[in-house]
């Protein structure tokens, strides 16, 4: 069996893309696959790569168009799990593992005798302060602090696609990410299953540079009018993703729902009324939106 594919799943970025590819083709210690999808670049990422195609450890594929984050990424992890990959690493297209990344993740996997589901590295920004939007989730309403980079392990509820190691068994057994996501929460969703069935843990001395343009979570409030559709799609994710988790699930629904109210209703001026209806309408097309989890057939 094949050890561990990368999967890195790009949109436009070919400058960024290009530096994630070289990081995790230098990485010491330990090796991998790369398995790149494409959502249908047209600034020169296709022909960067057709020029690198000797290199037999990547495999590139252009979708044609942007299917979303959440449906390439399913795509590229359905491919490792069919070609025979033991272990998928997942990441976004800017970041930036350091050189001992996977050899940290491949390590821990050892030291747990292979008891894990998901094991997670730690983002970090650009000036070297935590990535605010991969913070891991400790509980439903609660991200790790400072002092938690500090350790070598940390069980985790929920963990971002920043750098997402995952065992091929885990994938064969839980579904792929819902595709039908598109953006936001797709991560959180196949957290939330795996988590019912198999531990999910921080790895901080596995440690990656997450290349965002700001080091801010998400922040509906702040957000241009020309970026709100994109909210729809997650307050409607979120419903589905948290409802399966049932009174604690619908809890932490309620309790988001009223609390970004407040936010509007404080700091939101000039599209308060937007962005409310936004967020409702978003909740409640959530409440029938039952995407299908997809499994690898083999």
């Amino acid at each position: 069996m094949r050890k561990v594919a990368a999967v890195v799943v790009t949109y436009n970025r070919k400058e960024l893309v290009k530096e994630c590819i070289e990081a995790i083709l230098k990485q010491e210690k330990a090796s991998c696959d790369i398995i790149v999808i494409d959502n249908g670049s047209t600034d020169g990422t296709e022909e960067l790569f057709r020029s690198i195609l000797t290199d037999q450890r990547i495999d590139y594929t252009n979708m044609g168009e942007n299917l979303g984050c959440a449906e390439s990424t399913a795509r590229g992890m359905k491919k490792a799990v069919e070609k025979g990959y033991e272990f998928i690493w997942i990441m976004d297209d800017d970041v930036i593992p350091e050189k001992d990344a996977l050899y940290r993740l491949r390590k821990m996997d050892r030291q747990l005798k292979g008891q894990w589901g998901i094991l997670s590295g730690a983002a970090y920004w650009k000036d070297g302060s935590v990535c605010e939007a991969n913070r891991q989730k400790k509980t439903l309403f609660t991200f790790m602090k400072e002092e938690d980079y500090q350790k070598k392990l940390v069980p985790v509820r929920m963990v971002s696609l920043a750098s997402m190691f995952i065992k091929a068994a885990v994938i064969k057994d839980v579904g792929l990410i819902k595709g039908e996501y598109f953006i936001y929460s797709e991560d959180y969703d196949f957290c939330a299953r795996v988590g019912k069935k198999y531990p999910i843990y921080a790895v901080p001395e596995c440690k990656v540079t997450h290349m965002m343009r700001e080091n801010r979570k998400v922040n509906f409030v702040k957000e241009p009018e020309d970026r709100l559709y994109r909210y729809k799609y997650l307050y409607r994710n979120d419903v589905d993703c948290y409802r399966q988790l049932g009174g604690e699930g619908w809890t932490y629904l309620v309790v988001k729902f009223l609390y970004t109210l407040v936010l509007l209703g404080l700091f939101e001026k000039k599209h308060r009324i937007d962005k409310i209806k936004v967020l409702t309408e978003g909740y409640l097309e959530g409440l029938w939106f039952k995407p299908q989890i997809q499994f690898v057939e083999l």
